[in-house]
């Protein structure tokens, strides 16, 4: 004897429902298209997209991986050629926010950077290109030292690895006490490097671009593009993921 489901009658297949929540998330349509497209309430929209999204943080998680060395050693590509003891490459993006009502939330999410009121997070990627660190939401005005301190991603940290940033990175005494070690781009303090130094940079350069044409690849989720509303700020965490996990299905970045 077949039990019957209990709850709500399905309004829409499974299929339908991962369909539009591909569409939300890759062409950032709005709850009232998506419902006169599939011919359900906006409600329904928000009830199922969360639902979905949330299901596939967690049952995609295993595609967000901190790779071993190992790996890295075996797909090395040919611009870390002269970086081989690189675990990842690390950097911060940004992402609008509406505007808070209250002067305190307005202070703390407002990035100079941007002139808007922002979320930040801290992403790693491996060498091949492959996001293999994600972190959670942070307020605009946060300093990337402090995310790198409160994410998690020390914890991920071991000896000997060398971590891969940008000039505002200030954690060498962070790595350091892990026994690694950062590789950030020479300071010129005003004066013309020297030719190793301008060596250097260069191919730090050639070598860090691609976490940006991954960030750049991330933001290619239409989702991300848009103003992220307040209310749904504890479910962009999982949305942020989640596109970062589509990323690494998509084609390598580095080879």
């Amino acid at each position: 004897m077949q039990i019957p489901r209990r709850g709500p009658k399905r309004l829409l297949s499974l299929k339908e429902e991962f369909t539009f929540t591909l569409l939300r998330l890759r062409r950032g349509f709005d709850t009232k298209s998506l419902g006169d497209m599939f011919g359900v309430s906006e409600s329904s929209v928000c009830r199922i997209f969360t639902t979905w999204v949330c299901l596939m943080n967690i049952d995609l998680s295993f595609l967000i991986k901190w790779p071993t060395r190992e790996q890295i050693r075996e797909n090395l590509p040919k611009c870390f050629k002269y970086f081989k003891k690189t675990r990842c490459v690390i950097d911060c993006t940004e992402f609008f926010v509406q505007k808070p009502s209250l002067p305190s939330a307005q202070r703390i999410t407002y990035s100079s950077y941007k002139h808007h009121n922002t979320f930040k997070c801290l992403v790693a990627i491996t060498p091949t290109g492959s996001f293999c660190f994600v972190s959670d939401l942070y307020t605009g005005s946060i300093s990337d030292k402090k995310i790198v301190q409160d994410s998690g991603f020390l914890d991920n940290i071991e000896f000997g690895d060398d971590i891969m940033a940008d000039r505002g990175f200030l954690i060498r005494g962070e790595l350091a006490m892990k026994g690694a070690t950062l590789n950030i781009p020479p300071f010129s303090f005003g004066k013309q490097m020297c030719s190793n130094a301008t060596t250097k940079t260069r191919r730090i350069a050639q070598a860090r671009i691609h976490v940006e044409r991954a960030i750049g690849r991330l933001k290619s989720y239409a989702i991300l593009q848009n103003v992220i509303p307040l209310q749904m700020k504890p479910l962009y965490n999982q949305i942020l993921r989640v596109c970062a996990m589509l990323c690494n299905l998509d084609n390598q970045l580095v080879n």
